[in-house]
């Protein structure tokens, strides 16, 4: 089975955190698109409105080859403008609801996919309820998406970052590159952990993190209860987006993160020094409860996934073979 992405079968919806109230000095503009990335939609949308990059929010990037429904926070100045800015990009405004505060990266209650597929029989449709029903109960690595890592050189240009060089001007673009270079060795660490048999259980001194309130504590040992609280998803072993504030494990865990950094030429007084401040990820995150819809040769994936995490993913792990447009 194979998924060809495109405007026509991968919809993408945010589910924001919070409604906007009502009044405040910012616009919290939802709207959908076809076949336009989010970068793309932030730099018109400077343009046409004589904005600075600082003044527009947006919670999260989008695919191009998708359609989506997201928001973006713009200066209530801009209101009379929206109808004709977002018009000329092919967009369409759903709402535009005035809020005090702007609109931050992350601040989603989660994304809402459907994806279409297509299947090489009609018997693939019972393997993928079957992968749907695994991931349901085991919950899905949260690696990162190829989506996350833009151009070949995004990690590369990270990491120089991450060390301290300068990119002149281009905000969005610098933090990107960053982040890009997080990614790969929080995928770095995943996969070291999932090729050792070390995943989804419990390393002595894992940071663990609850999934219903994201409080963190630490694993001293990997005992019964807590290997029983990460089977029942109740929680998860976080893994590093190093940076100078994050929080290290300790033990096992802190060894085998150590030795991701040394494979990005990286120690702990290097990580200190960095701008970024960094943060801990949950290695694995519930997958929720998958819809399959299937007919002859065609099946549709219904499913919502935490913010952050990668409905390409979530194929991948079900045997999906992802196939990019030439275009």
């Amino acid at each position: 089975m194979k998924f060809l992405q495109s405007p026509d079968t991968f919809t993408v919806e945010e589910l924001p955190l919070y409604p906007p109230s009502g009044s405040g000095e910012h616009l919290y503009v939802t709207f959908r698109r076809r076949g336009i990335s989010t970068p793309h939609v932030l730099s018109q949308l400077q343009r046409a409105l004589g904005l600075k990059e600082a003044e527009i929010g947006c919670a999260g990037n989008k695919d191009r080859d998708a359609t989506a429904v997201q928001t973006f926070s713009l200066p209530i100045r801009t209101k009379d403008r929206l109808e004709d800015a977002f018009g000329a990009l092919g967009a369409e405004v759903l709402s535009a609801v005035p809020h005090p505060h702007k609109l931050r990266t992350g601040k989603l209650a989660g994304n809402r996919f459907a994806v279409a597929l297509e299947l090489d029989s009609p018997e693939e449709a019972d393997a993928l309820r079957a992968g749907c029903s695994r991931l349901e109960a085991e919950g899905l690595p949260n690696a990162f998406g190829p989506q996350r890592f833009g151009d070949s050189d995004a990690v590369e240009t990270g990491l120089r970052l991450f060390l301290g060089t300068r990119l002149p001007g281009a905000y969005r673009r610098a933090r990107f590159a960053v982040s890009a270079f997080q990614a790969a060795l929080f995928n770095h660490v995943l996969s070291e952990r999932r090729r050792r048999g070390l995943y989804p259980q419990p390393l002595a001194g894992d940071l663990m993190k609850r999934h219903d309130s994201g409080g963190e504590f630490v694993a001293a040992e990997a005992d019964d209860n807590t290997e029983w609280r990460v089977r029942v998803l109740e929680i998860s072993p976080t893994g590093p987006m190093v940076g100078r504030k994050m929080p290290w494990p300790s033990g096992e865990a802190l060894d085998l993160e150590l030795e991701a950094l040394e494979t990005f030429g990286l120690n702990r007084a290097s990580v200190a020094a960095a701008r970024a401040p960094g943060a801990r990820r949950f290695l694995r995150v519930p997958a929720g409860s998958v819809e399959v819809q299937a007919q002859g040769l065609a099946a549709t994936l219904r499913f919502r996934l935490p913010p952050g995490s990668y409905a390409t993913v979530l194929l991948s792990e079900l045997g999906v073979e992802l196939v990019r447009s030439e275009e």
